[in-house]
């Protein structure tokens, strides 16, 4: 067998990282990505498989293509995208790709802020009572209007909330995502039950 006609795993992406002396943006140097376990049995059954298999034709159960632990439906599963990665189409479990987190541009909204208009209505009330009892009832009437009104007008130019105001609300938001732990592109997640 020559070395034109084998398929690259990666095992021999290790060694050439090796010989390179690269390693992926994540690892720490002298330590690559390397996968677990026997690549050439079936971590479930034993049976012989292929190197680059996350699937056993023997006893029909997927299992993660780093750690080989058995996939369950319920399970996070994510394949890699990038055709040039060795990990590109593999399932790999969600513990060994984990998500990490994004922030997002803020959610700023306008959000109504009640006034104090009631309190600000029986104290013009009052304020009139006293002018009514004082004069007449249309002077009581009048100042009563012109003490809520002006009054309230003029408060509320001064910074007290006497008509209700809105408030801005920040709220901040953040996303999850999830890279190849090979080649640190992005990663396209497998539907629950889909490996079943």
């Amino acid at each position: 067998m020559t070395v034109e006609n084998q398929t690259p795993t990666q095992e021999t992406f290790v060694k050439e990282e090796k010989e390179s002396g690269e390693y992926p943006v994540h690892a720490q140097p002298g330590q690559p990505i390397a996968r677990r376990g026997d690549v050439g049995k079936c971590p479930i059954c034993g049976s012989s498989v292929d190197p680059d298999a996350y699937h056993c034709a023997a006893c029909r159960n997927y299992f993660c293509f780093h750690c080989r632990a058995r996939l369950l439906p319920s399970d996070a599963q994510v394949e890699c995208v990038n055709q040039d990665c060795g990990y590109y189409g593999k399932l790999v479990c969600g513990l060994c790709n984990g998500a990490q987190d994004k922030k997002e541009a803020p959610l700023v909204y306008a959000e109504p802020v009640d006034g104090y208009w009631p309190l600000w209505l029986g104290i013009a009330l009052i304020v009139g009572l006293v002018a009514w009892s004082m004069t007449v009832w249309w002077f009581g009437f009048f100042i009563t209007i012109l003490v809520f009104a002006a009054g309230g007008f003029w408060l509320q130019k001064k910074g007290f909330n006497i008509f209700g105001t809105e408030s801005m609300v920040t709220h901040e938001r953040s996303s999850s995502y999830r890279t190849c732990i090979c080649c640190q592109q992005p990663t396209k997640e497998i539907k629950a039950g889909a490996s079943a």
